[in-house]
């Protein structure tokens, strides 16, 4: 069997004490002596330089606010993707306003300081780009035994240490969260410098939230030997899939009615990240009226008709020790022989990447009889018998806009296709992320609109929610998304536009430190 579309739920957290000292041994002996030194670093350059600072300086120091050590190595990324290059030089785009707020935080006597952080948290346009991580940092800096680092992996990973849900929305809330800190770091002997690298390792370590309604991706396309079959899941209903795939029901329903018409082949077709596959999938598992009845493949520039209907292969010749040729069937020509065997039955084939072959040579005479389904018969070339394709077979495939593929498509071919479209949905994922507590749910819908909206809603290439639905999304993953995979991709499509994608990139990256 294979892996389930979501990981299952573990069997729960892992002991807080096993995490320290895994904490603690990845770090190694200078785990809170280096981040010490480091601290020690930047209050003499903030005691020497506020107030004062111009962009260089703000940048440095933002590179000792990140400097410690890991298994003897320096490095600088303690609270990447904050206080990273980009963002620093960013806030001191307004040198003026930047060391004005930072040199109140940091002169100010601590109760003014802690009134201002937490006027800075009701309202995010005193510092622009400042987030949680700076205000909270400077006060850390100032008394690291009363105050803590606020970012979401420290917020979310003492929330589900302490049974709490703490909000970065007042002065309240974050006094509410040092205290509940302190009292945690006292009990399980965690110093100040410690203390954001280990309730990252907890946030980490949080149990994935499990769909228990979602079937494996082998339950969904056949792939279960007969003693497995009997214990499959049921059919799937509407809402199941609707569910599944965070859609409108009435919106399935619609592809449903058009699939159970004369024309019982559809085709999903949208940017990457939009969900086709797995939509596809879960349909299948409506359509079908088993498991074992879905066959999935995915198409490529060598696929055949050879490989999709029947074709000639080598087959040794045990008597006279050669070769002869045989008449192979096909992948459709068997499920269809199946069905042709279970009229009462339903079978789905659902092709993924259904663009990247040659349909027209691919499909050659099914063109005509997935039109004429029952009534119509053809000559097969090679085995010269007579083909039809039963009623109750469903054909499924998905298709990727960001080549142009609808519009490259056969005409004849696409005729004969429902063509359902899928878009970029934050809607899609805030209903995936609202279950899900381990997820930055914040984040995940900031930065996918953030690059929607100015790649264009309607474009072709504008990269689709699923992207972001990743388990326990933080920053740090959500950086690793974008400098890995969507920049990448933009920078294919965006070649002629090489200063909108650097200000894309600054934007993006700045964003995800905001919300770090």
């Amino acid at each position: 069997m294979k892996p389930r579309l979501e990981e299952p739920m573990g069997e729960g957290p892992r002991p807080i004490a096993e995490v320290i000292e895994e904490t603690r041994a990845r770090f190694g002996p200078r785990f809170a002596l280096a981040r010490v030194d480091a601290e020690e670093k930047a209050r003499q350059m903030l005691d020497e330089r506020h107030g004062e600072m111009d962009v260089e300086e703000i940048v440095k120091l933002g590179r000792l606010f990140n400097q410690h050590e890991a298994a003897g190595r320096v490095r600088y990324d303690r609270f990447s993707p904050g206080f990273a290059g980009a963002i620093m030089a960013k806030l001191g785009q307004d040198v003026v306003r930047f060391n004005r707020v930072v040199s109140r935080l940091w002169t100010q006597p601590l109760e003014a300081a802690v009134d201002l952080l937490g006027q800075m948290y009701a309202d995010r346009s005193i510092l622009p780009g400042a987030g949680t991580s700076l205000p909270s940092y400077l006060l850390y800096l100032r008394e690291p035994d009363r105050f803590g680092v606020f970012i979401n992996a420290t917020r979310k990973g003492l929330g589900a240490e302490v049974g709490d849900v703490f909000r970065s929305d007042s002065k309240a809330s974050y006094e509410r969260f040092c205290a509940a800190l302190l009292r945690w770091r006292e009990r399980h002997g965690v110093a100040a410098q410690e203390a954001d690298a280990i309730l990252t390792a907890v946030m980490r370590n949080l149990p994935k939230t499990s769909d228990d309604s979602a079937p494996t991706v082998g339950e969904l396309v056949g792939d279960v030997t007969p003693a497995e079959s009997a214990h499959a899941p049921l059919r799937l209903t509407i809402e199941q899939v609707a569910a599944g795939s965070h859609l409108p029901v009435e919106r399935v329903e619609a592809w449903v009615e058009a699939l159970r018409g004369p024309m019982r082949q559809g085709v999903f077709h949208g940017p990457p990240g939009t969900g086709k596959t797995h939509l596809a999938l879960l349909l299948a598992r409506h359509l079908a009226t088993a498991p074992a009845n879905i066959e999935l493949l995915q198409f490529h520039p060598a696929y055949s008709y050879e490989d999709f209907v029947e074709g000639l292969r080598p087959a040794t010749d045990d008597d006279k020790g050669g070769f002869r040729y045989t008449v192979r069937e096909g992948i459709l020509s068997r499920l269809c022989e199946r069905a042709r065997k279970a009229t009462d039955e339903s079978f789905v084939l659902v092709i993924d990447e259904m663009n990247r072959a040659d349909l027209a040579a691919v499909f050659g005479e099914l063109l005509f009889l997935l039109e004429y389904r029952d009534t119509a018969e053809v000559t097969l070339p090679y085995s010269q018998r007579r083909f039809s394709v039963p009623s109750n077979v469903v054909l499924l495939g998905t298709m990727n806009t960001a080549d142009r593929s609808l519009a490259l498509l056969d005409f004849a071919l696409r005729r004969r296709f429902n063509a359902f479209a899928l878009e970029p949905n934050d809607l899609v994922l805030a209903s995936w992320a609202a279950a899900r507590p381990a997820v930055n749910a914040d984040l995940a819908l900031d930065v996918f609109r953030l690059i929607r909206d100015r790649v264009g809603r309607d474009a072709v290439v504008s990269p689709g929610h699923s992207y972001w639905m990743v388990e326990n999304l933080d920053a740090t993953v959500a950086e690793h998304i974008w400098a890995y995979q969507l920049h990448p991709y933009l920078a294919e499509y965006w070649f002629e536009r090489p200063s909108e994608l650097r200000q894309l990139d600054a934007d993006v990256r700045t964003l995800i430190a905001e919300r770090a």
